[in-house]
């Protein structure tokens, strides 16, 4: 039997989380980064669903969750998913955090790590520990966007009305293959970041770097114990990923995805999954 997607909203705390539950089993939880939404993970859900339950919520500000005008530091944002977690009444869990969400998913293995058996992190460093180095202006500066969104209301002045124009340079510029995202997931994406308040929220998740940075400075003490996967795109973030995470975690494992820039998921989605499958196993 075809395990359907199915879409659900919770009221916790003060936000409305929202996420989409497919299969059953030992529970896996995807986190989504910008400027996407669990949207992102559709590719790669149904194979998945195969072997586990699969959650992927959307984080606060994003997608269907509440747009709430503070509470995006990483620290903050893995609360909302622990209150999920508890929630749903779930344990042992397989964990993946991509771009942001992968700063959410590190601090919820720092911070609950009795939740987790294996956690992957995907095209992301922590502050600290490698994403600082795309703060800097270098030559070509592909990642001029981790600055600039770090004063969301100046950025939001210049952008706003332009949404469509950020996002084609997004998925335009961090690709291995401009055309992995099609013209209709696009229309979605762009749908999203126009809804009021959406476009400042998605600029909070950066500029939440610095708190971000004090809080994996106190996490780094302690090395996650729990086997680690570490993946970035082969014009992504690539072998660089596992230099950053092994300051982090006692066990690492990854590399390098071939044909992938920072959109793994749309354009690498059979052997990401072949990926997920043997470590999570």
């Amino acid at each position: 039997m075809e395990n359907v997607i199915e879409y659900h909203t919770i009221k916790i705390g003060a936000i409305n989380q929202a996420f989409i539950q497919a299969g059953s089993g030992q529970p896996l939880i995807l986190l989504h980064g910008f400027p996407q939404h669990s949207h992102m993970w559709r590719k790669i859900i149904p194979e998945l669903a195969k072997h586990y339950l699969v959650i992927a919520p959307d984080l606060r500000g994003m997608g269907g969750s509440s747009i709430t005008p503070d509470g995006y530091e990483k620290e903050n944002l893995a609360k909302d998913i622990q209150a999920l977690i508890t929630q749903l009444k779930l344990e042992n869990i397989c964990l993946v955090g991509y771009d942001h969400g992968g700063g959410v998913a590190y601090s919820l293995a720092a911070q609950f790590p009795e939740l987790f058996k294996k956690v992957c992190f995907i095209e992301y460093t922590p502050p600290g520990f490698g994403y600082e180095y795309g703060l800097k202006p270098v030559p070509d500066w592909q990642a001029w966007q981790l600055a600039f969104f770090t004063v969301p209301d100046v950025a939001v002045q210049f952008i706003i009305g332009r949404e469509r124009e950020l996002l084609s340079w997004y998925f335009w510029h961090w690709s291995y293959n401009p055309d992995a995202i099609s013209q209709e997931e696009f229309e979605i994406y762009v749908r999203q970041l126009q809804k009021p308040g959406a476009l400042k929220a998605g600029f909070a998740h950066f500029a939440a770097v610095f708190a971000d940075k004090e809080h994996f400075a106190k996490t780094s003490q302690t090395k996650l114990k729990m086997p680690v996967l570490a993946l970035g795109g082969e014009n992504g973030a690539g072998e660089f990923m596992l230099n950053g995470w092994q300051q982090l975690a006692e066990n690492v494992a990854g590399g390098s995805i071939k044909k992938a820039g920072h959109w793994i998921v749309d354009e690498q989605p059979a052997e990401l999954t072949k990926q997920l499958l043997a470590f999570f196993a």
